[in-house]
C-alpha cells in the first residue's frame, strides 16, 4: 500500500535502493524521501506504521528472548529494531496485525504488562536499511534482508509465532520463574510453531 502522494516509482538499482523505496512508502512524500535518503544514506527514517507495516513493541530482552526462540526452530524473523537509550526494541510484522492484536495476545498473563502493537495512527524511528547504518536512538537487532524480499515486501515476522514466543520469553525472565534453558523453553511453543503433519 503506498503513503500519500502515490506510489514511488520501481526503477531504482541495487537491493539496498530497492529496501529505500518499500521503507518510503510509509513517507508522507515518498519521492522526497527516497532522493534525500539516496544524498544522505545514514540518515534514520521517521516512518508512519500501518501503512507498510505494524509493529510490535516490547521491552529489549523480552524481544531478544523470542527472536532466539524463533530462530531455534527455524521460524523467518524480519527486521528488528533496538532503542537502546528506551530499552525496548520494535519487531516489524505484516499490515493489520495491530487489528488483532486483543485477540492474538489474549494468552498474555494477566500480571505482567502486554506488548504493544502501533498500526495506523502511530509512528516509529527506522534506522537506515544498511547493517551498518548503527544510528542512535535507534539500530538494527536483524536489518531487513534484501535476500528475502517477497513481491516488493521484505520478509516480516508471523505476529501468531511471536506473541507466543514473547510469552515464553516472559516466563524465562520473570523474576523467581523456575529458570529452563532455551531448548525446553522452545518445547513448550512446539505444537503452536510446527503445522501438524497430514497422512
Amino acid at each position: 500500500m503506498a503513503a500519500q502522494g502515490g506510489p514511488v516509482a520501481r526503477t531504482a538499482v541495487g537491493e539496498r535502493d530497492h529496501l529505500s523505496l518499500w521503507l518510503a512508502e510509509a513517507t508522507r512524500e515518498p519521492t522526497t524521501s527516497v532522493e534525500l535518503w539516496r544524498q544522505h544514506p545514514q540518515l534514520p527514517r521517521r516512518l508512519r506504521t500501518g501503512l507498510t507495516f505494524d509493529a510490535v513493541l516490547a521491552e529489549g530482552a523480552l524481544v531478544a528472548t523470542a527472536i532466539a526462540i524463533l530462530q531455534v526452530y527455524e521460524q523467518p524473523v524480519g527486521p528488528v529494531i533496538v532503542y537502546p537509550y528506551l530499552g525496548c526494541a520494535a519487531v516489524l510484522v505484516p499490515c493489520g496485525t495491530a487489528a488483532r492484536w486483543s485477540e492474538l495476545t489474549a494468552h498474555w498473563p494477566s500480571k505482567t504488562p502486554r506488548p504493544l502493537c502501533l498500526g495506523q495512527g502511530h509512528a516509529l524511528q527506522v534506522p537506515p536499511p544498511s547493517p551498518r547504518g548503527t544510528t542512535v536512538p535507534a539500530r538494527w537487532l536483524k536489518p531487513p534482508d534484501p535476500e528475502q524480499i517477497i513481491g516488493e515486501t521484505p520478509l516480516l515476522t508471523n505476529p501468531s509465532a511471536l506473541t507466543r514466543c514473547l510469552a515464553e520469553a516472559r516466563a524465562l525472565l520473570t523474576t523467581g520463574a523456575e529458570p529452563k534453558p532455551l531448548q525446553r523453553a522452545v518445547g513448550a511453543v512446539r505444537s503452536a510453531l510446527r503445522a501438524p503433519k497430514r497422512t
